[in-house]
């Protein structure tokens, strides 16, 4: 317990460093407690609870890690990482076109391996969406997403073996790298795709696609088309997200994610109610039906624990993976402002949620325990 002490103090002294101001909506901030760890009663909104057992530290080392399981967690949204140098680009930074939203095999690396020296492991978003978050204690989840397929896997051929070789300088031939240099990173992320998956070609996208999930990553709906559904009726989103699910359980049944990243974040106030937009989250195509648990905006700042109020799976916000000089709500920006006493800070056990009493005094900040054991201090 001494060495964990140690790593997390050592981690909240490197954070310190990053501490600056804020964007959008705040979250609660750290306090300064002052008494011992208690287990809190709370009214439970889901699903009755199991019986599990779980390390609880002191509050005096929840205080020292700055453990609060209440506060934000970033979600990275990537699209296209082409293999260039920073150098080799007309824009700012890492973007490799205009808007920042494809990037640089440079500047991707170099973002894998920061989230990484700040304290960041990565975990998979079907489980922050169910509520499980297994971060290590005293360090953060963070989430990569990737839209659209293209340039994210890039194959080159297959080994003897049947596995793939990748393109080194596309998403995944990059995270494969890091997986190899970073084995406590607990390297995952959720691809999303259209209907013509990853441009490799139909055969070698279906067994690639079979490894992926395979081998720690996901992959999810980004609808038939790519287009709005903001301006589709609800039959056309049925067709546009029934038809990609379909399609996904005939390459990888009972193993891809049922979560849809909706294409240019439309419709960003999305319903579960609305006649219109229900069908992106219930229906049938075609003799298929289909359910969706989640959707994601494609947003500019970091998600909400899915512990609070203000959290809904329905409209799960991300950060665009670009550079604009430290502002516009970049990476730069939005992780200056997580480390600046908004990251969750995991206490290193997905059943229990730990948080400052008076982050939750008023008793409507936290909302859904998800079965979990809660844990307070002061």
């Amino acid at each position: 317990m001494n060495i964990k002490r140690i790593t997390t103090c050592a981690l909240i002294a490197s954070m310190t460093a990053l501490m600056f101001s804020g964007c959008k909506k705040e979250e609660p901030v750290e306090t300064v407690p002052t008494t011992e760890a208690t287990v809190a009663t709370t009214t439970e909104t889901t699903a009755a609870t199991t019986e599990t057992s779980f390390v609880t530290y002191s509050a005096e080392e929840y205080r020292n890690a700055g453990v609060n399981e209440l506060n934000s967690v970033p979600i990275l949204m990537y699209h296209r990482v082409y293999g260039m140098k920073n150098s080799e680009t007309e824009y700012t930074g890492g973007n490799v076109d205009k808007d920042g939203y494809n990037r640089t095999s440079e500047a991707f690396e170099a973002d894998l391996r920061s989230y990484y020296e700040m304290g960041y492991r990565m975990m998979r978003l079907t489980d922050y969406v169910d509520g499980y978050i297994d971060v290590p204690f005293g360090y953060s989840p963070v989430i990569l997403t990737f839209d659209d397929g293209i340039r994210d896997v890039v194959l080159e051929g297959w080994n003897a073996d049947g596995t793939p070789i990748f393109d080194p300088t596309c998403a995944i031939g990059i995270l494969e790298q890091i997986k190899t240099e970073y084995p406590d990173y607990n390297v995952t992320a959720t691809f999303f795709v259209n209907s013509g998956l990853f441009g490799n070609g139909e055969e070698d996208d279906r067994k690639v696609m079979k490894w992926m999930v395979d081998n720690g990553y996901d992959i999810g709906n980004h609808t038939w088309d790519h287009i709005k559904l903001g301006d589709c009726t609800a039959d056309e989103i049925e067709k546009q997200v029934g038809k990609m699910y379909q399609k996904l359980d005939e390459i990888i049944p009972g193993q891809y994610v049922n979560i849809v990243a909706l294409p240019f974040g439309s419709p960003e106030n999305v319903s579960s109610d609305n006649p219109q937009y229900s069908t992106i989250f219930s229906g049938t195509y075609d003799g298929f039906s289909y359910t969706t648990k989640a959707s994601l905006l494609c947003a500019w700042t970091r998600s909400y624990s899915p512990f609070v109020r203000e959290y809904n799976a329905n409209a799960i916000r991300r950060i665009r993976g670009y550079d604009h000089n430290g502002t516009e709500c970049d990476i730069e920006m939005n992780f200056r402002e997580l480390n600046d006493g908004r990251r969750y800070i995991s206490d290193g056990d997905p059943n229990t949620i730990v948080f400052p009493s008076s982050d939750n005094s008023s008793g409507d900040w936290l909302k859904t325990t998800y079965g979990h054991q809660v844990i307070t201090y002061d």
